[in-house]
């Protein structure tokens, strides 16, 4: 059985032309709790090896799509350590071109996001945010959404192409409010034969491009007298290449019951499609002083419900908390029951746990892992090695669980 599992490994890794070692390489500390580091599977693996099978017939055949959504607050807003995954598993991957998928123009809402695309703007705008007391706009999937009145407003998005993976794109899912009172959209980049199809009924527009870019600009035109605003929910990139699309989609400060404020999330889960979905959505809820591992297990079985109603074979992969101190510095012990919570919800969901708070060392790691420069002195963040690490452990466990797929079933 050892031999043929290397055995395929190898013809993996000769079919691919890999370019990268199938795991990331992790130090040797005694901070790091390797010996947890594996995901568990308190229930069935059955949706594992749904969406195992999904990386098998992309990786040796070049066959079909897989979509990955990764769920967080201020951890996964920035994409650095998801952007990490998106890197090791592009490389994984690298004659599999998968499209960039969701992003979203940060800087119009005055905040900070991904470091892999720049954007500019012009024009007068204002935003929502799903952690907003009061909403003055729907939300949906992204969590955030930014509203202009002004029809000389301009988004523009150019990927850097000194970073990370090509991010080329052919066809634009612009997620907006397609309403009798929206703004039409007017194509502005280089591409001139660009041609813009409206679907109200998708709540999207679409942008076909004649060739593929990693630049994209877009302005508005009032056709309408009726017409007096333009709501942007989020983009979706898109090429015509099998792959693997990393969608990752956070906000500073979100907690679950955030996302749940989120009125367009369902409808916009059918463009993610997702086959995978990382919920590291807890680490606000367990800074709350009304925390309750009853109602968040209640909130993440509103937000799993509608993505099962989206693809019912979505593989859940639930993270635990990292280890962290109150903005009191005191230590939170929300921790431990966010830990058990995922372990439920796992079982419940037949869905797997990676266990960062395990890996860590538990309580009071935090401190450890700060003063080792992975932690910021809120002991809640990371810095940015500290991310990366993250990244490398949880790419680690996901192969590694790949890997023991195709030993199984082969």
């Amino acid at each position: 059985m050892r031999y043929t599992s290397l055995l395929l490994l190898g013809i993996l890794w000769q079919l691919n032309a890999f370019a990268q070692p199938i795991r990331a390489e992790i130090p040797s500390a005694d901070y790091i709790h390797l010996d947890r580091s594996s995901l568990s599977f308190p229930g069935e693996m059955k949706y594992a090896n749904t969406f195992y099978k999904k990386m098998e017939d992309l990786l040796f055949w070049g066959e079909g799509n897989v979509n990955v959504v990764h769920f967080g607050g201020s951890h996964i807003q920035a994409d650095i350590y998801s952007n990490r995954m998106r890197q090791l598993l592009g490389s994984y991957a690298p004659n599999q071109q998968g499209a960039r998928g969701l992003v979203f123009p940060f800087r119009i809402a005055k905040t900070n996001g991904p470091y892999d695309y720049k954007v500019d703007y012009q024009g007068n705008w204002d935003k929502v945010r799903n952690v907003d007391r009061t909403l003055d706009t729907k939300l949906g999937a992204s969590g955030i959404s930014v509203f202009t009145a002004d029809t000389s407003a301009t988004v523009q998005i150019a990927f850097d192409r000194t970073k990370n993976l090509p991010h080329t794109f052919r066809r634009i899912k612009v997620l907006h409010e397609v309403d009798s009172l929206s703004f039409q959209l007017q194509w502005l980049g280089r591409d001139t034969n660009a041609v813009i199809h409206h679907d109200s009924a998708a709540g999207f527009s679409i942008i076909e491009l004649f060739t593929t870019t990693d630049t994209l600009e877009f302005g508005f035109i009032k056709t309408d007298s009726l017409q007096e605003r333009f709501i942007l929910y989020g983009l979706y990139l898109e090429n015509d290449e099998s792959g693997i699309t990393y969608n990752s989609i956070g906000v500073n400060g979100a907690s679950t019951g955030s996302y749940l404020k989120c009125e367009l999330f369902e409808e916009q889960m059918h463009v993610l499609q997702p086959d995978i979905v990382f919920f590291g959505i807890g680490i606000n809820d367990a800074h709350g002083g009304n925390f309750t591992k009853a109602s968040f297990i209640q909130n993440y079985d509103s937000i799993i419900a509608q993505i099962k109603r989206v693809n019912p074979n979505t593989f859940f992969v639930f993270l635990t908390n990292n280890d962290s101190y109150g903005y009191n510095k005191r230590l939170n012990t929300n921790g431990v029951i966010v830990q058990e919570a995922m372990y439920d919800l796992a079982k419940k969901y037949d869905g797997a746990v990676w266990d960062l708070f395990a890996v860590m060392g538990g309580l009071k790691s935090a401190n450890i892992w700060m003063a080792r420069g992975l932690l910021k002195k809120d002991r809640i963040h990371f810095t940015f090695d500290g991310y990366y690490l993250v990244g490398d452990l949880l790419f680690n466990a996901l192969m590694e669980g790949y890997e023991n797929y195709l030993m199984r079933e082969n």
